[in-house]
Protein backbone atom coordinates (compact mmCIF):
# COMPACT_ATOMS: atom_id res chain seq x y z
CA UNK A 1 0.00 0.00 0.00
CA UNK A 2 1.31 3.44 -0.93
CA UNK A 3 2.06 5.77 1.98
CA UNK A 4 1.47 9.48 1.64
CA UNK A 5 3.25 12.10 3.68
CA UNK A 6 1.10 13.83 6.25
CA UNK A 7 2.63 16.71 8.16
CA UNK A 8 2.56 16.29 11.91
CA UNK A 9 0.95 18.68 14.35
CA UNK A 10 3.02 21.80 14.65
CA UNK A 11 4.01 23.03 18.07
CA UNK A 12 3.20 26.60 18.90
CA UNK A 13 6.08 29.07 19.20
CA UNK A 14 7.74 28.73 22.59
CA UNK A 15 6.67 31.26 25.17
CA UNK A 16 10.19 31.72 26.58
CA UNK A 17 10.50 32.39 30.31
CA UNK A 18 7.56 32.93 32.61
CA UNK A 19 6.74 32.68 36.33
CA UNK A 20 4.06 30.13 37.29
CA UNK A 21 2.42 28.53 40.31
CA UNK A 22 2.53 24.72 40.60
CA UNK A 23 -0.70 23.11 41.83
CA UNK A 24 0.14 19.39 41.89
CA UNK A 25 2.25 16.58 40.49
CA UNK A 26 1.46 14.15 37.71
CA UNK A 27 2.30 10.44 37.96
CA UNK A 28 5.81 11.04 36.60
CA UNK A 29 6.71 13.61 39.24
CA UNK A 30 6.28 16.67 37.05
CA UNK A 31 4.71 19.86 38.34
CA UNK A 32 1.28 20.67 36.90
CA UNK A 33 0.25 24.31 36.44
CA UNK A 34 -3.52 24.14 35.92
CA UNK A 35 -4.02 27.91 35.50
CA UNK A 36 -1.86 28.00 32.37
CA UNK A 37 -3.42 27.66 28.92
CA UNK A 38 -2.49 25.11 27.70
CA UNK A 39 -1.83 23.19 30.93
CA UNK A 40 1.88 23.41 31.71
CA UNK A 41 3.96 20.45 32.95
CA UNK A 42 7.19 21.54 34.65
CA UNK A 43 10.12 19.22 35.16
CA UNK A 44 11.82 19.83 38.52
CA UNK A 45 8.93 21.77 40.14
CA UNK A 46 7.07 20.79 43.32
CA UNK A 47 3.43 21.35 44.33
CA UNK A 48 2.92 24.66 46.10
CA UNK A 49 5.96 26.31 44.53
CA UNK A 50 6.23 29.47 42.47
CA UNK A 51 8.92 28.98 39.84
CA UNK A 52 10.42 30.77 36.91
CA UNK A 53 10.41 28.34 33.99
CA UNK A 54 11.66 28.00 30.45
CA UNK A 55 8.99 26.64 28.12
CA UNK A 56 10.50 23.92 25.93
CA UNK A 57 7.46 22.65 24.03
CA UNK A 58 3.95 23.93 23.42
CA UNK A 59 1.03 22.13 21.76
CA UNK A 60 -2.73 22.62 21.70
CA UNK A 61 -3.60 20.89 24.96
CA UNK A 62 -0.34 20.82 26.89
CA UNK A 63 3.04 22.46 27.19
CA UNK A 64 6.31 21.45 28.80
CA UNK A 65 8.87 23.48 30.71
CA UNK A 66 11.86 23.17 33.01
CA UNK A 67 12.66 25.13 36.14
CA UNK A 68 14.99 28.07 35.63
CA UNK A 69 14.70 29.48 39.15
CA UNK A 70 12.70 28.59 42.27
CA UNK A 71 11.02 31.82 43.42
CA UNK A 72 9.11 30.40 46.41
CA UNK A 73 10.31 26.93 47.42
CA UNK A 74 8.26 24.13 48.95
CA UNK A 75 9.24 22.84 52.39
CA UNK A 76 9.49 19.45 50.67
CA UNK A 77 12.40 20.57 48.51
CA UNK A 78 15.68 19.05 49.73
CA UNK A 79 19.33 19.06 48.70
CA UNK A 80 20.22 15.98 46.59
CA UNK A 81 22.60 13.66 48.44
CA UNK A 82 24.50 12.93 45.20
CA UNK A 83 26.55 15.74 43.66
CA UNK A 84 25.79 14.41 40.16
CA UNK A 85 22.01 14.23 40.60
CA UNK A 86 21.27 17.25 38.38
CA UNK A 87 23.12 15.81 35.39
CA UNK A 88 22.81 12.06 35.90
CA UNK A 89 19.82 10.27 34.44
CA UNK A 90 19.80 7.63 37.16
CA UNK A 91 17.83 9.55 39.82
CA UNK A 92 15.41 12.27 38.70
CA UNK A 93 13.71 13.13 42.01
CA UNK A 94 16.47 13.58 44.59
CA UNK A 95 15.38 17.21 45.04
CA UNK A 96 12.19 16.24 46.91
CA UNK A 97 11.40 14.58 50.22
CA UNK A 98 10.76 10.96 49.28
CA UNK A 99 7.69 10.44 51.48
CA UNK A 100 6.04 13.57 50.08
CA UNK A 101 6.87 12.37 46.57
CA UNK A 102 5.03 9.10 47.20
CA UNK A 103 1.99 10.93 48.55
CA UNK A 104 1.81 13.33 45.59
CA UNK A 105 2.15 10.54 43.06
CA UNK A 106 -0.54 8.52 44.82
CA UNK A 107 -2.83 11.55 44.59
CA UNK A 108 -1.99 11.86 40.87
CA UNK A 109 -2.89 8.22 40.25
CA UNK A 110 -6.15 8.60 42.16
CA UNK A 111 -7.11 11.58 40.01
CA UNK A 112 -6.11 9.74 36.84
CA UNK A 113 -8.17 6.65 37.72
CA UNK A 114 -11.19 8.71 38.68
CA UNK A 115 -11.15 10.18 35.17
CA UNK A 116 -10.11 7.08 33.23
CA UNK A 117 -11.94 4.36 35.16
CA UNK A 118 -14.77 6.25 36.82
CA UNK A 119 -13.89 4.96 40.30
CA UNK A 120 -14.90 7.22 43.17
CA UNK A 121 -12.91 5.60 45.98
CA UNK A 122 -9.62 3.74 45.84
CA UNK A 123 -8.65 1.34 48.68
CA UNK A 124 -5.10 2.59 49.17
CA UNK A 125 -2.83 0.67 51.53
CA UNK A 126 0.45 1.94 53.06
CA UNK A 127 3.29 1.98 50.48
CA UNK A 128 6.06 -0.60 50.50
CA UNK A 129 9.37 1.22 50.99
CA UNK A 130 12.80 1.04 52.62
CA UNK A 131 15.99 3.11 52.81
CA UNK A 132 16.48 5.56 49.93
CA UNK A 133 20.29 5.28 49.77
CA UNK A 134 22.54 2.27 49.11
CA UNK A 135 19.55 0.17 48.05
CA UNK A 136 20.31 -0.84 44.49
CA UNK A 137 21.91 -4.26 43.94
CA UNK A 138 21.91 -4.23 40.13
CA UNK A 139 23.10 -1.61 37.65
CA UNK A 140 24.33 -1.17 34.10
CA UNK A 141 27.12 1.33 33.46
CA UNK A 142 27.57 2.95 30.08
CA UNK A 143 31.02 3.38 28.56
CA UNK A 144 32.36 6.23 26.39
CA UNK A 145 36.03 6.06 25.43
CA UNK A 146 35.85 8.02 22.18
CA UNK A 147 37.99 10.69 23.78
CA UNK A 148 41.01 8.72 25.00
CA UNK A 149 42.06 11.65 27.21
CA UNK A 150 38.67 11.75 28.97
CA UNK A 151 37.24 8.21 29.09
CA UNK A 152 33.94 7.86 30.91
CA UNK A 153 32.18 5.02 32.70
CA UNK A 154 28.88 5.86 34.37
CA UNK A 155 25.23 6.62 33.63
CA UNK A 156 23.58 8.40 30.72
CA UNK A 157 22.79 12.02 31.47
CA UNK A 158 19.24 13.11 32.24
CA UNK A 159 18.66 15.15 29.07
CA UNK A 160 20.93 13.78 26.39
CA UNK A 161 23.10 10.89 25.35
CA UNK A 162 26.38 11.83 27.06
CA UNK A 163 27.82 9.61 29.77
CA UNK A 164 28.22 11.11 33.25
CA UNK A 165 31.50 9.76 34.58
CA UNK A 166 31.37 8.34 38.12
CA UNK A 167 33.79 6.79 40.58
CA UNK A 168 31.02 5.67 42.95
CA UNK A 169 27.24 5.82 43.24
CA UNK A 170 25.44 6.39 46.57
CA UNK A 171 22.29 4.48 45.56
CA UNK A 172 24.24 1.26 44.92
CA UNK A 173 24.78 -1.22 47.73
CA UNK A 174 28.19 -0.93 49.35
CA UNK A 175 29.66 -4.02 47.67
CA UNK A 176 29.03 -2.46 44.23
CA UNK A 177 30.04 1.09 45.19
CA UNK A 178 33.50 -0.15 46.14
CA UNK A 179 34.04 -1.88 42.76
CA UNK A 180 33.58 1.02 40.35
CA UNK A 181 36.81 3.00 40.79
CA UNK A 182 39.21 0.01 40.95
CA UNK A 183 37.43 -1.55 37.95
CA UNK A 184 37.89 1.67 35.97
CA UNK A 185 41.57 1.67 36.90
CA UNK A 186 41.89 -1.78 35.34
CA UNK A 187 39.80 -1.09 32.23
CA UNK A 188 40.78 2.39 31.08
CA UNK A 189 44.53 1.88 30.43
CA UNK A 190 43.83 -1.01 28.02
CA UNK A 191 43.29 -0.19 24.31
CA UNK A 192 40.77 -3.05 24.08
CA UNK A 193 38.39 -1.06 26.32
CA UNK A 194 37.39 1.00 23.27
CA UNK A 195 35.34 -2.06 22.25
CA UNK A 196 33.55 -2.22 25.62
CA UNK A 197 29.82 -1.49 25.32
CA UNK A 198 28.63 -1.61 28.91
CA UNK A 199 29.33 -3.05 32.35
CA UNK A 200 26.66 -4.96 34.33
CA UNK A 201 26.93 -5.20 38.10
CA UNK A 202 24.89 -7.51 40.32
CA UNK A 203 25.27 -7.99 44.07
CA UNK A 204 24.04 -11.29 45.45
CA UNK A 205 23.74 -12.08 49.13
CA UNK A 206 27.01 -13.99 49.02
CA UNK A 207 29.02 -12.56 46.13
CA UNK A 208 28.97 -9.78 43.50
CA UNK A 209 29.30 -10.31 39.77
CA UNK A 210 30.70 -8.19 36.94
CA UNK A 211 29.74 -8.83 33.31
CA UNK A 212 31.30 -6.85 30.45
CA UNK A 213 29.71 -6.66 27.00
CA UNK A 214 32.22 -6.15 24.15
CA UNK A 215 31.69 -5.39 20.48
CA UNK A 216 34.93 -7.30 19.80
CA UNK A 217 36.56 -9.98 21.97
CA UNK A 218 38.93 -8.40 24.51
CA UNK A 219 42.67 -8.90 24.28
CA UNK A 220 44.32 -11.60 26.33
CA UNK A 221 46.15 -8.98 28.40
CA UNK A 222 42.85 -7.35 29.38
CA UNK A 223 41.31 -10.73 30.20
CA UNK A 224 44.28 -11.51 32.43
CA UNK A 225 43.92 -8.15 34.17
CA UNK A 226 40.20 -8.69 34.71
CA UNK A 227 40.75 -12.18 36.10
CA UNK A 228 43.34 -10.82 38.53
CA UNK A 229 40.89 -8.08 39.56
CA UNK A 230 38.16 -10.66 40.17
CA UNK A 231 40.42 -12.86 42.28
CA UNK A 232 41.67 -9.91 44.34
CA UNK A 233 38.16 -8.57 44.99
CA UNK A 234 36.43 -11.94 45.38
CA UNK A 235 33.85 -11.35 42.64
CA UNK A 236 32.52 -13.32 39.70
CA UNK A 237 33.75 -12.02 36.34
CA UNK A 238 32.69 -12.76 32.76
CA UNK A 239 32.84 -11.09 29.36
CA UNK A 240 30.38 -11.39 26.49
CA UNK A 241 30.54 -10.89 22.74
CA UNK A 242 27.49 -11.64 20.62
CA UNK A 243 26.28 -15.01 21.95
CA UNK A 244 29.63 -15.98 23.43
CA UNK A 245 30.05 -15.86 27.22
CA UNK A 246 33.46 -16.46 28.82
CA UNK A 247 33.65 -16.88 32.59
CA UNK A 248 37.02 -15.58 33.79
CA UNK A 249 36.48 -16.27 37.49
CA UNK A 250 33.70 -17.60 39.72
CA UNK A 251 34.23 -16.94 43.39
CA UNK A 252 30.91 -18.63 44.26
CA UNK A 253 27.51 -19.40 42.68
CA UNK A 254 25.54 -16.16 43.12
CA UNK A 255 22.40 -16.30 45.26
CA UNK A 256 19.62 -13.75 45.80
CA UNK A 257 17.33 -14.34 48.78
CA UNK A 258 13.61 -13.79 48.17
CA UNK A 259 11.88 -14.79 51.42
CA UNK A 260 13.20 -16.63 54.47
CA UNK A 261 15.59 -19.30 53.25
CA UNK A 262 14.26 -19.24 49.66
CA UNK A 263 16.61 -17.96 46.98
CA UNK A 264 17.13 -17.42 43.25
CA UNK A 265 20.30 -18.21 41.30
CA UNK A 266 20.42 -15.52 38.59
CA UNK A 267 23.01 -15.03 35.91
CA UNK A 268 24.47 -11.51 35.64
CA UNK A 269 21.99 -10.48 32.92
CA UNK A 270 18.84 -12.03 34.36
CA UNK A 271 16.03 -9.84 35.57
CA UNK A 272 15.94 -9.58 39.36
CA UNK A 273 14.29 -6.88 41.44
CA UNK A 274 16.99 -4.31 42.18
CA UNK A 275 15.87 -3.45 45.72
CA UNK A 276 16.43 -6.39 48.08
CA UNK A 277 14.49 -5.06 51.09
CA UNK A 278 11.54 -3.76 49.07
CA UNK A 279 11.38 -7.01 47.10
CA UNK A 280 11.20 -9.07 50.27
CA UNK A 281 8.49 -6.82 51.69
CA UNK A 282 6.66 -6.92 48.37
CA UNK A 283 6.64 -10.74 48.46
CA UNK A 284 5.39 -10.73 52.06
CA UNK A 285 2.58 -8.35 51.12
CA UNK A 286 1.67 -10.39 48.05
CA UNK A 287 1.38 -13.53 50.15
CA UNK A 288 -0.73 -11.70 52.76
CA UNK A 289 -3.08 -10.24 50.14
CA UNK A 290 -3.44 -13.30 47.92
CA UNK A 291 -3.53 -15.66 50.94
CA UNK A 292 -2.46 -18.90 49.20
CA UNK A 293 -3.77 -22.05 50.89
CA UNK A 294 -2.79 -25.72 50.68
CA UNK A 295 -4.59 -27.39 47.81
CA UNK A 296 -5.25 -24.21 45.84
CA UNK A 297 -4.15 -24.03 42.21
CA UNK A 298 -2.45 -20.66 41.72
CA UNK A 299 -1.08 -19.32 38.43
CA UNK A 300 2.08 -17.21 38.63
CA UNK A 301 2.33 -15.67 35.19
CA UNK A 302 5.38 -13.74 33.97
CA UNK A 303 7.07 -15.73 36.71
CA UNK A 304 10.71 -15.08 35.77
CA UNK A 305 13.04 -17.11 37.96
CA UNK A 306 10.30 -17.69 40.53
CA UNK A 307 10.41 -14.58 42.70
CA UNK A 308 6.80 -15.22 43.81
CA UNK A 309 6.43 -18.88 42.79
CA UNK A 310 8.71 -20.20 45.52
CA UNK A 311 6.76 -18.40 48.25
CA UNK A 312 3.41 -19.58 46.87
CA UNK A 313 4.63 -23.17 46.87
CA UNK A 314 6.09 -22.80 50.37
CA UNK A 315 2.55 -22.11 51.62
CA UNK A 316 1.22 -25.33 50.16
CA UNK A 317 -0.30 -24.09 46.91
CA UNK A 318 0.05 -25.99 43.66
CA UNK A 319 1.70 -23.41 41.40
CA UNK A 320 1.43 -23.07 37.62
CA UNK A 321 4.38 -20.81 36.75
CA UNK A 322 4.60 -19.45 33.20
CA UNK A 323 7.47 -17.43 31.72
CA UNK A 324 8.17 -16.35 28.15
CA UNK A 325 11.96 -16.89 28.23
CA UNK A 326 12.73 -20.58 27.82
CA UNK A 327 16.14 -20.74 29.50
CA UNK A 328 14.81 -18.87 32.54
CA UNK A 329 12.09 -21.50 32.89
CA UNK A 330 14.65 -24.30 32.92
CA UNK A 331 16.90 -22.56 35.42
CA UNK A 332 13.94 -21.65 37.64
CA UNK A 333 12.85 -25.28 37.71
CA UNK A 334 16.36 -26.47 38.53
CA UNK A 335 16.69 -23.87 41.30
CA UNK A 336 13.36 -24.87 42.86
CA UNK A 337 14.19 -28.59 42.82
CA UNK A 338 17.56 -27.81 44.39
CA UNK A 339 15.62 -26.35 47.32
CA UNK A 340 13.32 -29.37 47.53
CA UNK A 341 10.31 -27.61 45.94
CA UNK A 342 8.48 -29.86 43.49
CA UNK A 343 4.93 -28.44 43.63
CA UNK A 344 5.55 -25.91 40.84
CA UNK A 345 4.56 -26.77 37.28
CA UNK A 346 6.94 -24.66 35.15
CA UNK A 347 5.97 -23.80 31.58
CA UNK A 348 7.37 -21.76 28.72
CA UNK A 349 4.49 -19.95 26.99
CA UNK A 350 3.69 -16.70 25.26
CA UNK A 351 1.37 -14.79 27.59
CA UNK A 352 0.51 -12.33 24.84
CA UNK A 353 -1.13 -15.18 22.89
CA UNK A 354 -4.80 -15.79 23.65
CA UNK A 355 -4.67 -19.48 22.78
CA UNK A 356 -1.72 -20.13 25.11
CA UNK A 357 -3.55 -18.35 27.93
CA UNK A 358 -6.78 -20.25 27.31
CA UNK A 359 -4.86 -23.54 27.40
CA UNK A 360 -3.33 -22.58 30.72
CA UNK A 361 -6.68 -21.70 32.27
CA UNK A 362 -8.04 -25.14 31.42
CA UNK A 363 -5.77 -26.53 34.15
CA UNK A 364 -8.28 -25.25 36.69
CA UNK A 365 -7.02 -22.06 38.38
CA UNK A 366 -8.25 -20.65 41.69
CA UNK A 367 -6.10 -17.51 41.91
CA UNK A 368 -3.72 -15.64 39.60
CA UNK A 369 -0.62 -13.56 40.26
CA UNK A 370 0.67 -11.51 37.32
CA UNK A 371 3.88 -9.45 37.27
CA UNK A 372 4.45 -8.39 33.64
CA UNK A 373 6.98 -6.08 32.04
CA UNK A 374 6.08 -2.52 31.03
CA UNK A 375 3.95 -3.85 28.16
CA UNK A 376 1.40 -5.04 30.68
CA UNK A 377 -0.85 -8.09 30.49
CA UNK A 378 -3.86 -7.14 28.38
CA UNK A 379 -4.36 -10.59 26.85
CA UNK A 380 -4.25 -12.21 30.29
CA UNK A 381 -6.75 -9.72 31.74
CA UNK A 382 -9.09 -10.19 28.79
CA UNK A 383 -9.00 -13.95 29.38
CA UNK A 384 -9.61 -13.50 33.11
CA UNK A 385 -12.61 -11.35 32.31
CA UNK A 386 -14.15 -14.47 30.76
CA UNK A 387 -12.72 -17.13 33.06
CA UNK A 388 -13.42 -15.90 36.59
CA UNK A 389 -11.05 -16.72 39.45
CA UNK A 390 -11.30 -15.99 43.18
CA UNK A 391 -8.50 -13.44 43.31
CA UNK A 392 -6.06 -11.66 41.00
CA UNK A 393 -2.91 -10.02 42.30
CA UNK A 394 -1.43 -7.63 39.72
CA UNK A 395 2.07 -6.18 40.21
CA UNK A 396 2.80 -3.44 37.70
CA UNK A 397 5.74 -1.22 36.78
CA UNK A 398 3.75 0.93 34.33
CA UNK A 399 0.67 2.89 35.51
CA UNK A 400 -0.51 3.45 31.92
CA UNK A 401 -0.68 -0.19 30.83
CA UNK A 402 -1.97 -1.13 34.28
CA UNK A 403 -4.89 1.27 33.84
CA UNK A 404 -5.67 -0.21 30.43
CA UNK A 405 -5.57 -3.76 31.78
CA UNK A 406 -7.58 -3.32 34.96
CA UNK A 407 -10.39 -1.68 33.01
CA UNK A 408 -11.06 -5.19 31.64
CA UNK A 409 -11.23 -6.61 35.15
CA UNK A 410 -13.51 -3.89 36.52
CA UNK A 411 -15.83 -4.14 33.51
CA UNK A 412 -16.02 -7.91 34.09
CA UNK A 413 -17.24 -7.39 37.66
CA UNK A 414 -14.05 -7.88 39.66
CA UNK A 415 -13.81 -5.77 42.82
CA UNK A 416 -10.77 -3.58 43.50
CA UNK A 417 -9.94 -4.84 46.98
CA UNK A 418 -6.53 -3.29 47.76
CA UNK A 419 -4.01 -0.99 46.09
CA UNK A 420 -0.54 0.06 47.20
CA UNK A 421 2.54 1.80 45.83
CA UNK A 422 5.86 -0.04 45.80
CA UNK A 423 8.93 2.19 46.01
CA UNK A 424 11.33 -0.14 44.22
CA UNK A 425 13.36 2.74 42.77
CA UNK A 426 13.43 5.69 45.23
CA UNK A 427 14.13 9.17 43.78
CA UNK A 428 13.23 8.09 40.25
CA UNK A 429 10.21 8.47 37.95
CA UNK A 430 9.82 4.69 37.98
CA UNK A 431 6.77 3.61 39.97
CA UNK A 432 5.41 0.17 40.81
CA UNK A 433 2.05 -0.81 42.24
CA UNK A 434 0.33 -3.86 43.64
CA UNK A 435 -3.41 -4.42 43.26
CA UNK A 436 -5.74 -7.14 44.53
CA UNK A 437 -8.99 -7.92 42.71
CA UNK A 438 -11.59 -10.35 43.95
CA UNK A 439 -14.62 -11.99 42.39
CA UNK A 440 -17.03 -12.40 45.28
CA UNK A 441 -19.39 -14.55 43.24
CA UNK A 442 -16.50 -16.66 41.94
CA UNK A 443 -18.54 -17.85 38.99
CA UNK A 444 -16.71 -19.37 36.04
CA UNK A 445 -17.78 -19.49 32.45
CA UNK A 446 -17.16 -22.74 30.70
CA UNK A 447 -13.86 -22.81 28.86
Amino acid sequence: MVSFYKPGKKSKPLAGTKTVYVHQWDMQGQGVCKDEKPVLFVDGALPGETVSVTVTQSQKNRAKASVKKVVDASASRVMPFCDKAKRCGGCQLQHVNADDALQWRQQAISSYWQKQLGVSTIPWQPPVKSTREAYRRKARLAVDVRNVKQPKIGYREASGSQVVDIDTCPVLVASLQSLILPLKQVLLPHPATRHLGHVSLLAGDNVASVALRFTRPPSQSLQDALKEFACNHGVNMQWEHNEKVVVLHEAAPLRVTTEGDLFLSPSPNDFVQVNKVVNQRMIEQAMAWLAPKPGERIADWFSGLGNFSLSLAKRGASVFAVEGVANMVERAKHNALKQGISSIDWAHRDLFDQQAIATGLRHGIDKVLIDPSREGALAVCEALAEYKVKSILYVSCNPSTLTRDIRCLLDAGYHMEKVGLIEMFPQTRHLEMMMLFTDNKNTRKAS
